[in-house]
C-alpha cells in the first residue's frame, strides 16, 4: 500500500513507478544518511555531501535544482518558491514509519517541484494499544555519536507517540563538525466513529560547519581529510505542524489538513567561495490547507477532487564578506556590506481532479488534472540593480505570477495475479524559485524566468513468480523544455543563470529480490541512463546541442546479499554493493569522473529479548571516491571526497 494518490492504494493498481521503504528496513538499516537507505530503489542515488548535506539523484544528472518535491505525510515541507536541496535535513527519516519515492513527474497531484521525483515520509503513529517504547545509542570510529528514543501510548480514543533523534558528528574531514536535534510528536484522536484526526508537531535544529570543501585531484588522492574552506556553514531552525482531518462518509471521505511551517536557514556557502563569497539569512512563515473529497462512484469507478491552498512571507539579507587565506586555506572573513534585503510573499491556489476507473477485471484507467497559480509579491528593501557588468544585479519591486496545468493519463492491466503492466504519461512543471527570480547576481534578466515544463512517458513490469523471485522494469523517457539552468564561463568563472532550449533524460530501471533460501535473500537495483541537451545555446557562438549534461552517471546500481541464520535470533548479516558510474564534469565534455565501487556491510544480533546490537562497515576497503566532481577552466578539476572506512556500532531496546 502506497499514498501517491494521498491516501492508500495498492501498489499494483498505480501506472508509476514508486519505490517503497518499510518501518522495518528503516529499523534494521538505522541509516546515518538518507543515501544509506534510498540507494535500494532502482534508479534512485543521493549524493552524500558530508555531514547531514544532501542531494537527490532521480532521473536527472547530480545538481541541485528544485526538481523534487519532499513531503512529510503529503505535506510539502517547503513553499513554492523555496525550495531547499538539503531538504531532508530537518526530517526524522531514522524514526519514520515509511518512505516512498515516486519517480518521474507528480504535478497533477503534487503541483510545482514534482518532475523528477516525490519522497513522502510518513511519521510514526501510536501503539494501537498500550504503551510502547524503543531507545538506541551508537557511535562510530569517527567521532559520532546518536541516540534514538521513542514512546507511545493508546487509551481509550486518544494515542499519543514522541521520538526523538540526537546527533552530534565530529566530521571525518577537517572542521566539519555537526549538531542535529529532531523531535516528532503525534496525538491521534480516533474513537472507530466517522471523524478521525491525526496531529503532527515537528521539530529539528541543525548546526553544521563547513561539509569539506572541494579539493583537487592532488588533495584528493593523498589529502581527503583536507578543508580549505573551514568558516563555510549552514543553520537551520524548523516548526512544522499539521492536522489530518479525515470525515468518514459511505462511499466517500472528506479529508481537510491545514497546515503551519517555519523554516530559517543561516548559510555561508562554500561553492560560492569562488565566485562570490556571501553568507545569507532567510525565514518563511506559512499558512496553508489540504483540502480533498474521494467519492467511490460505484464499485468501479472512484473521483478524487481537491484544492491545496498556500500562503507564505518570507526574507532574505545577503552580506558581501572579504576573505582572509592562508596557505591555500580561507581562515576567516569580514562583513563587506549587504548586497540583498528583500521579502517576498507567495500565494498558491490548486485545484484538482483525479479518477479511477477499473474497466475489466485486468484493466485499470486513471487520470487526473491540476491547475497550479503561484503569485510573487516581491520588495527590494535596497536600490535598484540592472548592469550586465554588475556583480550583484538587484530587480525592481514588482508582482509575478505563474500558472500551470498538468494533465496525467495511465493504466495498469493484470497480465496474472501476480504479473502487471503499466504504462503513464505524465506532466511536470516547476516555478522559478524565489532566489532564482530575485537573487539574481550578474544576470540581469532573472525576472523573465519561465517555468520548466516536463513531460515523461514510462512504460513497466513488475510482480512475481515461483514465490521466491520478485521484480520491477521499467522504461522513461522525459524532455524538459525551458530548463532553468546555470552556465559557467570556463575562462571567467562567471555564472549566468537562464532557460535552456531543451533537455532530455531516458533510462531503464530495474530492481529485482529472490530468496535463495528461508535465510538468504539476493536484491539489487540498476539503472542505466541517458541525460543531454537537446537543444542549449548558452552564450554567443558556443552549442552545446547533443552533449551529455555535466555530472550524469551512466548508471547507477547497488546489489544486497542478507542472510538470517538462526544463532543471530532474528539479526541480520548483510554485504551491500554500492555502484556509481563514470559522468562528465563540465558541459563541454572535456572532462571526466571514473565513477567508483564500494562495498558495506552490516550484522545485527538479539541478545535478549527485545534487546540488540549491530554494527555496519562503511566502504570496507576504504576506496577513495568523490560524491560530487566539477571542472571549469578557471577553477580547475574539483572533487568531494567521500567518507573514509568508517564503524558504527550500538545496542538498542524495545519494550
Amino acid at each position: 500500500m502506497v499514498t501517491a494518490t494521498r491516501e492508500e492504494t495498492p501498489q499494483f493498481d498505480l501506472p508509476e513507478s514508486t519505490g517503497v521503504l518499510d518501518d522495518d528496513l528503516i529499523d534494521r538499516l538505522k541509516p546515518t544518511h538518507p543515501s544509506e537507505l534510498f540507494e535500494r530503489i532502482p534508479g534512485v542515488h543521493q549524493v552524500w555531501l558530508g555531514g547531514d548535506h544532501h542531494t537527490t539523484v532521480i532521473r536527472q544528472p547530480i545538481n541541485f535544482n528544485p526538481l523534487y518535491l519532499y513531503l512529510e505525510n503529503g505535506v510539502p515541507t517547503r513553499a513554492t518558491g523555496f525550495f531547499e536541496t538539503n531538504a531532508l535535513f530537518d526530517v526524522n527519516i531514522p524514526q519514520a514509519r515509511r518512505v516512498e519515492i515516486t519517480k518521474g513527474p507528480g504535478s497533477a497531484l503534487y503541483g510545482s517541484d514534482a518532475i523528477a521525483g516525490v519522497i513522502n515520509v510518513l511519521t510514526p503513529l501510536p501503539p494501537e494499544e498500550g504503551l510502547a517504547g524503543e531507545a538506541s545509542v551508537e557511535g562510530s570510529t569517527r567521532g559520532y555519536f546518536r541516540g534514538l528514543f521513542s514512546l507511545g501510548g493508546t487509551t481509550g480514543k486518544h494515542g499519543l507517540q514522541a521520538d526523538v533523534n540526537l546527533v552530534q558528528d565530529d566530521g571525518w574531514r577537517d572542521n566539519t563538525e555537526s549538531d542535529r536535534q529532531l523531535g516528532t510528536f503525534t496525538w491521534v484522536i480516533d474513537g472507530g466513529g466517522a471523524v478521525r484526526i491525526q496531529n503532527v508537531l515537528m521539530l529539528a535544529r541543525v548546526d553544521q560547519e563547513s561539509t569539506g570543501s572541494n579539493l583537487n585531484r592532488d588533495d584528493f588522492q593523498n589529502n581527503p581529510t583536507r578543508n580549505t574552506q573551514p568558516i563555510a556553514f549552514r543553520k537551520v531552525d524548523s516548526v512544522r505542524f499539521q492536522s489530518h482531518i479525515d470525515v468518514r462518509m459511505e462511499q466517500a471521505l472528506l479529508s481537510i489538513t491545514p497546515y503551519f511551517r517555519y523554516n530559517r536557514i543561516q548559510l555561508l556557502p562554500s561553492f560560492a567561495l569562488g565566485f562570490d563569497p556571501h553568507f545569507f539569512d532567510t525565514d518563511a512563515y506559512s499558512l496553508g490547507a489540504q483540502i480533498k473529497y474521494r467519492h467511490d462512484l460505484s464499485e468501479t469507478f472512484r473521483i478524487i477532487a481537491g484544492v491545496d491552498i498556500d500562503y507564505t512571507t518570507g526574507d532574505r539579507t545577503d552580506t558581501r564578506i572579504a576573505l582572509t587565506r592562508e596557505g591555500g586555506i580561507i581562515v576567516d572573513f569580514t562583513d563587506v556590506e549587504t548586497v540583498y534585503n528583500f521579502d517576498v510573499n507567495t500565494l498558491t491556489i490548486a485545484p484538482y481532479l483525479h479518477g479511477e476507473w477499473q474497466a475489466t477485471s485486468r484493466l485499470r484507467i486513471t487520470a487526473g488534472l491540476r491547475f497550479d497559480y503561484a503569485e510573487f509579491d516581491y520588495t527590494n528593501n535596497l536600490t535598484t540593480v540592472i548592469d550586465p557588468t554588475a556583480r550583484h544585479n538587484r530587480p525592481p519591486s514588482q508582482k509575478i505570477d505563474f500558472n500551470s496545468l498538468s494533465p496525467k493519463a495511465g493504466l495498469t492491466y493484470d497480465l496474472t495475479e501476480t504479473l502487471n503492466a503499466f504504462f503513464s504519461y505524465k506532466r511536470g512543471f516547476r516555478t522559478p524559485t524565489a532566489q532564482q527570480l530575485f537573487r539574481p547576481g550578474r544576470s540581469t534578466l532573472s525576472t523573465e524566468l519561465k517555468p520548466v515544463k516536463a513531460d515523461s512517458f514510462e512504460i513497466g513490469l513488475r510482480g512475481s513468480f515461483v514465490d521466491t523471485v520478485s521484480f520491477e522494469l521499467s522504461l522513461y523517457t522525459m524532455t524538459l523544455r525551458d530548463d532553468i539552468l546555470v552556465f559557467t564561463n570556463n575562462e571567467t568563472g562567471v555564472r549566468d543563470i537562464r532557460n535552456s532550449g531543451r533537455t532530455r533524460h531516458r533510462g531503464v530501471e530495474i530492481g529485482i529480490s529472490v530468496d535463495i533460501t528461508d535465510t538468504l535473500t539476493l536484491a539489487g537495483a540498476y539503472a542505466y541512463n541517458d541525460h543531454f541537451f537537446v537543444e542549449w545555446m548558452p552564450v554567443g557562438g558556443a552549442d552545446l546541442s547533443g552533449n551529455t549534461i555535466n555530472r550524469a552517471p551512466k548508471d547507477i546500481g547497488n546489489a544486497r546479499l542478507t542472510w538470517r541464520p538462526a544463532f543471530l535470533n532474528g539479526g541480520v548479516f548483510e554485504i551491500e554493493y554500492q555502484h556509481l558510474g563514470s559522468y562528465f564534469l563540465d558541459d563541454n565534455n572535456t572532462r571526466t569522473y571514473g565513477g567508483h565501487d564500494l562495498l558495506h556491510i552490516r550484522g545485527s544480533i538479539v541478545i535478549a529479548p527485545g534487546m540488540e546490537l549491530y554494527l555496519r562497515l562503511h566502504n570496507v576497503f576504504n576506496e577513495r571516491y568523490a560524491t560530487n566532481g566539477r571542472f571549469n577552466a578557471f577553477a580547475g578539476e574539483e572533487l568531494k571526497p567521500g567518507q573514509a572506512r568508517t564503524l558504527y556500532g550500538g545496542i538498542g531496546a524495545k519494550f
